[in-house]
């Protein structure tokens, strides 16, 4: 769970802080924390800090060190025979490899009235030996997600803590870290695998050695057949699926087709209809025109 270095509580802050701890009670992987920086300035450089560490899952680390441990004894037994417990856990203490370092945060202004960008700077450290050591660092920064991998970052279980820092002059800073996380990536050591750039020591001692005990929850033969069984079903129900839905799309077409020769049917009638009305109205208009002119014609002959 990630804890925050030198705290300087307000009951604002202390709010934010306890809402992050329930998270991260409840997921101990993932990280979501959101903090705002403190407003005291560190002699030593000039600017505010506040700092979170991570370190890699308890149990995640202690089952590697059972896989590098039983592999020690299996393939170097002689030398394992000849060390005692304590230079066993000395060894398992000092033990290094790749890790996979994931961070992601973002920065905000902590006063609705200020929309300015806040931009930080930061600096990832790891413990090794005893020793603080510096893995990455940046300046101006709003956002940022930083992944080191491989022969990136080779140290052991930590703590990995990442400063924030910023001169007072840019007021009120929230910082919302989405993840932070430390884990060991790939613990089957192959050359076609992630851990391809470690030695063959290395391989040889992350190459994963199950007992008895576990060999029991790995999957047997009879599994396999009534798992190809139920994936043979799905897929002939995926199959069927999809052929049903082909035949309702032809459906579709033809509906919609239909629809569109009935539409156009009725337009040109409809268009029919009109010019025989206004043909019959206007032939109409002419017949009996020519009749009553007619009559007139008769009735000034009938005059003379």
């Amino acid at each position: 769970m990630a804890e925050r270095q030198q705290p300087r509580f307000t009951h604002a802050r202390g709010r934010s802080l306890l809402v992050a701890a329930c998270f991260a009670l409840l997921a101990r992987e993932a990280s979501c924390v959101k903090f705002a920086m403190s407003h005291v300035v560190k002699d030593t450089l000039g600017l505010r800090e506040d700092c979170v560490t991570q370190m890699v899952p308890d149990l995640q680390w202690e089952r590697m060190l059972e896989t590098v441990e039983r592999n020690w004894r299996k393939n170097d037994p002689e030398a394992m025979n000849g060390l005692s417990d304590e230079e066993v856990v000395r060894r398992l203490t000092n033990f290094r490899t790749p890790l996979l370092f994931e961070l992601g945060f973002l920065t905000m202004s902590g006063s609705k009235y200020d929309t300015k960008d806040k931009p930080i700077s930061y600096v990832v450290t790891m413990m090794s030996n005893g020793n603080m050591v510096q893995i990455a660092a940046g300046a101006d920064v709003t956002q940022k997600e930083i992944v080191l991998k491989g022969t990136q970052l080779i140290g052991g279980r930590g703590p990995f803590t990442v400063c924030f820092r910023a001169p007072m002059s840019s007021g009120p800073i929230d910082i919302d870290i989405s993840y932070f996380d430390v884990n060991v990536p790939n613990a089957v050591g192959t050359k076609y695998a992630s851990s391809k750039d470690l030695s063959e020591e290395d391989i040889r001692d992350l190459t994963p050695t199950p007992t008895e005990e576990e060999m029991e929850y790995y999957a047997k033969e009879e599994h396999i057949i009534e798992l190809k069984k139920d994936m043979r079903s799905l897929g002939n129900a995926v199959y069927q699926s999809h052929n049903e839905q082909n035949h309702i799309k032809q459906i579709q077409i033809y509906q919609h087709r239909c629809l569109l020769f009935i539409a156009m049917k009725a337009k040109v009638l409809g268009y029919l209809e009109t010019f025989m009305i206004v043909l019959c109205s206007g032939l109409q208009v002419y017949f009996v025109r020519r009749l009553f002119k007619k009559k007139k014609i008769q009735s000034l002959y009938g005059q003379f």
